[in-house]
This record gives structure tokens, C-alpha cells and sequence, in this order.
């Protein structure tokens, strides 16, 4: 069953975070994690992600990583942004799908699971489960399923959606299949400026021209032969091994 994230910095927020008031007109990164094949990775760069593009203040660059092994795989990224908190709290974002998935795509739009002070469609309080899904997919508790629900504040456990505005963080994922000779390299965007074209998702502060646009794509490749030098510096170890056990056999 899905547990629901609690915090005081809802409450701190609400209180309209007048220790930060230097920092109006913002994008901030409150929180991110990672799903690699099941194993998830809370504020942390899992092994093989390279986030050396990636402002983690800011939350906008380039994320990339390469994934090989035979089979099935999944990869996706998780986002919890603010713009301008400081001057109007995170309850007052709004969120919207673009574009046409490409296969094995999956995303998510959601209040990040803290809870929202606002009731649902069902009349009960919202809590979104976005956090929850993300965590979850491929997990060793469910091989093989991904539990984004392309869909922008929809909480599944209540069966019940609700109308922006609110906080908002949103979630990308793909499910793909390797062969043994086969790697994948992921690349995740997070930007101020809108794609040009493919499926993306935004995030926006209705009282801030500021927006964020979260899109990425997959790119299929051979894994790349050894370098013949490489090669070379192998056979030269085995001659060498060779060699030496040679002299202790005549010694």
C-alpha cells in the first residue's frame, strides 16, 4: 500500500518563507530521485548518471546516462521545482503534457506527495502519488511494472483528481528491451525555454512569466568495439604471463 509523505515545510510554506525573501523570482530544486531498473535513488546520482550539465541549485541543464545488459529495462526521473516560493509559496503551479509519447514512454504530473491543503474530486484530502509511482516502478515488489500514470494531478489510491493549481513536480520514465550488444544513452532536459518539438512536459507559476520543460529522448547503439590499442595491451599481458611462467618451468 502506498505511504504518503509528510512534512513541515508545508507549513513552512504556507507561512510564506520570509527566511528566504532574498530569492524572489526563482527556480529552485527541492528534490529529485531516480529509478534505474527498479533500484531507487532518493536525492542521490545513481552510478552511470552523469549530471555534470545539471545546475542542482537550479535544477535545469542536462542529465545523461548509458544503460546496457540484455533485457528489459526501465529508466526515469523525478523533479520537484518551485518558482518563485519565496514570494508566493508552491501552491499555485500548474502543469500540462505536450506532444505525442514515443513508445515505451511514461510520465507523471502530481502534487509530490507531501499532501495539498485542498480536497479532491472524491471529496477527501489530496495526496498525490507521484512519488510513490516513480519509487515503485520495476521495483523487486513489482517486476516489470511502471506506475507513472500520464496524467497531471490524479491520486489513484482515492480515485480522485484535482484542479490546479497547486505544488506540482512531474516524473518521466521509459520502459526499452537490449540485446547483448546493444546499449541505450537517455537524456533528460530541463529547461526555461520550450522544446522545439517532441513530447515534453512544463510546470508554471500563474502569477511568474518563468516555466520549466522537461523533455528527453533515448538513442539505440552498438556498444562499441575495444579499442585496438586496447587489444593490443591484452595480448601483450597474456605474452608476458606466458613468458614468465616459461622461465620458472626451465629454472
Amino acid at each position: 500500500m502506498m505511504k504518503r509523505r509528510f512534512s513541515a515545510w508545508i507549513l513552512a510554506s504556507v507561512l510564506g518563507l520570509t527566511a528566504f525573501s532574498a530569492h524572489a523570482g526563482t527556480i529552485d530544486l527541492k528534490d529529485f530521485a531516480f529509478n534505474v531498473d527498479g533500484t531507487f535513488s532518493a536525492a542521490a546520482v545513481p552510478a552511470g548518471v552523469d549530471v555534470s550539465a545539471f545546475n542542482m541549485t537550479t535544477g535545469l541543464g542536462i542529465i545523461t546516462a548509458t544503460i546496457t545488459g540484455t533485457g528489459d529495462h526501465f529508466f526515469g526521473g523525478w523533479f520537484d521545482h518551485e518558482i518563485d516560493q519565496a514570494i508566493n509559496t508552491p501552491f499555485n503551479e500548474t502543469g500540462a503534457a505536450h506532444g505525442v509519447l514515443v513508445a515505451g514512454q511514461s510520465w507523471e504530473i502530481d502534487e509530490p506527495g507531501f499532501g495539498s491543503s485542498n480536497n479532491g474530486s472524491a471529496g477527501v484530502p489530496y495526496f498525490g502519488d507521484i512519488y510513490w509511482n516513480i519509487e515503485n516502478s520495476y521495483s523487486p515488489s513489482y517486476p516489470g511494472e511502471v506506475f507513472l500514470d500520464d496524467q497531471v494531478f490524479y491520486d489513484w489510491v482515492d480515485d480522485q483528481i484535482l484542479t490546479p493549481p497547486d505544488d506540482v513536480s512531474m516524473a518521466m520514465g521509459w520502459e526499452f528491451t537490449l540485446a547483448d550488444t546493444e546499449q541505450m544513452l537517455i537524456e533528460l532536459v530541463l529547461s526555461d525555454t520550450a522544446p522545439l518539438s517532441g513530447f515534453y512536459l512544463s510546470q508554471s507559476d500563474d502569477t511568474s512569466p518563468d516555466q520549466i520543460f522537461f523533455s528527453g529522448s533515448l538513442i539505440r547503439s552498438s556498444i562499441p568495439a575495444p579499442e585496438p590499442s586496447a587489444l593490443l595491451l591484452f595480448g601483450a599481458g597474456l605474452l608476458g604471463l606466458g613468458s614468465i611462467r616459461r622461465r620458472k618451468h626451465t629454472a
